[in-house]
């Protein structure tokens, strides 16, 4: 008895709350309006601009050039109110608010039972939002179910109803409110559904997408027609009850079939790159201003948009991968690539295709934004650059290529983990271990670098999504702290092909790394700046450890896991493999002085192997990459930048020991095991070999190697 009591005391206290705002609003909204009320007046400003959105680019001259003119991008069109059919606007007044013109933003009554029913429970749920509240709601995406955000939206919607006519807030709630999926408006859902523009549904259809807001999964038409139907007829009635319609016609509609048809392709495709901007943008928006997708999408009406795209390495891209040939014939069963090109001057995006074959619709699945395991590719990322800015290892480091003595689930004693190929070399050298992708190496350079070290250095430089703790995700027990996420590059959520790419621009761009931004920023027709993306730049590593960083991987592509490519003909080519459990995917991230690309070859279902796909991805990234170099690069300058080795030592060493390189290694039975190495002068070499030794005995002596000496003192 006391509890339900103290909840109706609760609930009376906050009624009170709500009148005495609402009785002092025209007092409260003449404070000094914070940032809340600067965006609701953009986006009220925004339903009276121009509607198109001119979207640039910059030639190499430095000037902006118009490349794309649009209405919208996230599947909204706008529509004045008087373009919005009566049946349409009775619809949403009859079921949600119809009040609406006769309040001044909030219901008081229903506010005071609704607040009354979240205390006490009287009802599962009771809806007390205005039309001009439900406007905030879309505005901002707030849908938490809290006193202190319903309070924030009372308080705004008095500020819209002062400053702005019924009229112009039913306009902007029925071009914004939210109907399926990435489509916004009454507009956009009246040509989606039914192929019509918003004056020209019927009374049943105008009914059907008043419904479907309500919660469009549940009334989608396409999907769940017959929940659609009972909503529509449900709208009917109150419509009925509202005074708006007749008893005839309200028979005649809920006896109306549901005849919905698919909307006709839009005339205008937009590029992947201008997707892949597009979402970026809104995003930034969402994060900057604390507002929805829709009123972010809002914002960008009477905008300019200046893209970071280079026109000719884009198109490259699109002529490259809208011909089929170019690829694996696995293509007719499924198979997918995609491809990310960033210029390491600034570290943008300069081009982006997300599929294979030409772009025939819009809002497609971007391949280059899905997460993938990075894989191998992680390895320098994850170890080898950290450690060897550590100190811990350098270029001849010297690690053993065997597996792990590691317990199964079951307890028993077993090798982990394998390489790929099946191949076990002993000794090997950091140099080669990056060089042949080498398993067993990186595990066991984890284990003395530290788990948490690792991931948190993932976390710290990249960004990366890393799983610290350990979690039950659908039924699953993950973490990544262990040898597979981090050594070898299978982490739980994975990363984006994009994410990748953009990581690996630190080594071409001397350790410093940022976000691979698609666009400059986004102006309004007073070139008043509407949104910036973050252009903040960090160093990561040493000019040093870069520098060596680059050497080695230049002998992935030299003489390693990625020789096919021939660009390094041309000028310096590094980069890295990468081809995750069961060969689900291929990856290769690869760079020169000028470019970092990726690209990504697997099945989106990623329920089929990829080995052994010919031709391979790192092909398809080679033949690319020659094109744009060819045109922006090899064209211009007759002598292209090298990977500087400026501060480095470079060394002779032995391969068996990782010391410096002495007269006894070159006699080695297997051979000379001396080869040549770039090292940072306070992590290098400097006793030579001890482990090449010369053997005497009586009139002879041999040179033989470590394993050989050991034989040769087993025998006497």
């Amino acid at each position: 008895m006391l509890k339900k009591i103290i909840k109706i005391s609760a609930a009376i206290i906050s009624t009170i709350a709500v009148i005495v705002v609402f009785v002092l609003s025209p007092f409260i909204v003449s404070f000094r309006q914070g940032d809340y009320y600067v965006v609701d007046e953009q986006l009220f400003l925004k339903a009276h601009e121009s509607i198109n959105t001119i979207y640039y680019v910059y030639d190499k001259f430095g000037n902006a050039v118009e490349v794309f003119n649009t209405v919208g991008m996230v599947g909204s069109e706008w529509a004045n109110l008087s373009d919005i059919g009566e049946n349409l606007k009775n619809a949403f007044i009859s079921a949600e608010d119809r009040d609406f013109y006769k309040h001044r933003g909030v219901n008081i009554k229903r506010t005071f039972a609704a607040m009354l029913n979240h205390f006490i429970h009287l009802k599962p749920s009771f809806g007390a939002s205005t039309i001009t509240q439900q406007v905030i709601k879309n505005i901002s995406g707030n849908n938490e179910q809290s006193i202190k955000r319903k309070f924030n939206e009372i308080i705004r919607s008095l500020h819209l109803e002062k400053n702005y006519s019924k009229d112009d807030i039913l306009e902007v709630y029925l071009n914004i409110v939210p109907m399926t999926g990435n489509i916004y408006g009454v507009s956009a859902a009246s040509k989606l559904y039914f192929n019509k523009n918003a004056n020209e549904l019927t009374l049943a259809e105008a009914a059907t997408i008043a419904g479907i807001t309500n919660s469009p999964a549940r009334y989608n038409p396409y999907t769940h027609p017959d929940f659609c139907i009972e909503k529509r007829n449900r709208i009917l009635y109150s419509m009925l009850d509202n005074n708006v319609i007749t008893k005839s016609e309200y028979e005649a509609a809920i006896s109306s079939e549901l005849c919905v048809s698919k909307i006709e392709q839009n005339d205008k495709i937009y590029s992947w790159f201008i997707e892949t901007a597009n979402s970026d943008i809104i995003n930034d928006i969402v994060a900057q201003k604390g507002i929805s997708k829709s009123a972010a999408s809002l914002l960008l009406r009477g905008t300019k948009i200046y893209l970071t795209e280079d026109t000719s390495v884009q198109e490259i891209l699109e002529d490259y991968f809208a011909e089929k040939s170019n690829f694996s014939a696995n293509i007719d069963d499924g198979l997918e690539y995609s491809m990310v090109v960033t210029d390491n001057e600034n570290g943008n995006v300069v081009g982006v295709v997300g599929g294979i074959g030409i772009k025939s619709a819009n809002n497609l699945l971007n391949l280059s934004e899905v997460k993938i395991p990075p894989a191998s590719t992680l390895k320098p990322l994850a170890l080898y650059a950290p450690m060897i800015e550590a100190g811990m290892i350098n270029w001849s480091t010297v690690i053993d290529d065997t597996p792990l003595n590691i317990k199964n689930v079951n307890g028993e004693k077993m090798g982990y983990p394998v390489n790929s190929p099946n191949v076990y070399s002993g000794l090997t050298t950091v140099c080669d271990a990056i060089r042949l992708s080498k398993n067993t190496v990186p595990a066991k350079l984890l284990e003395a670098f530290g788990f948490e070290r690792c991931s948190n250095e993932l976390l710290k430089r990249y960004k990366f999504n890393i799983i610290n703790d350990v979690r039950n995700i659908n039924g699953r027990v993950v973490t990544d702290n262990g040898i597979a996420p981090l050594a070898l590059g299978q982490l739980t959520e994975g990363v984006s092909l994009r994410q990748l790419t953009d990581a690996y621009t630190c080594f071409a761009r001397d350790g410093v790394i940022k976000r691979g931004n698609t666009y400059y920023g986004v102006f309004d027709f007073g070139d008043n700046l509407v949104v910036s993306p973050n252009m903040t730049e960090k160093r990561i590593y040493k000019t040093d450890t870069v520098n060596v960083m680059n050497q080695l991987l230049v002998c992935v592509v030299d003489d390693g896991t990625a020789k096919a490519v021939k660009l390094k003909e041309k000028i310096d080519t590094a980069g890295k493999t990468g081809t995750s459990s069961q060969s689900y995917d291929k990856v290769f991230i690869g760079y020169t002085p000028y470019y970092t690309a990726g690209i990504w070859c697997g099945y989106p279902m990623r329920n089929k192997s990829v080995e052994g796909v010919y031709p391979s991805h790192v092909t398809a990234w080679d033949e690319v990459m020659r094109k744009i170099h060819d045109n922006t690069v090899l064209s211009s300058y007759s002598e292209p930048l090298n990977f500087s080795t400026d501060g480095l030592i470079r060394v002779r060493y032995c391969k068996d020991s990782g010391m410096l390189a002495g007269e006894l290694c070159e006699c080695d039975l297997r051979g000379n095991r001396c080869e040549w190495g770039y090292f940072i002068r306070d992590n290098m070499p400097n006793e030579k070999c001890n482990i090449h030794k010369e053997l005497k005995g009586g009139d002879f002596y041999e040179k033989l190697s470590a394993p050989d000496i050991q034989r040769k003192n087993d025998e006497i």
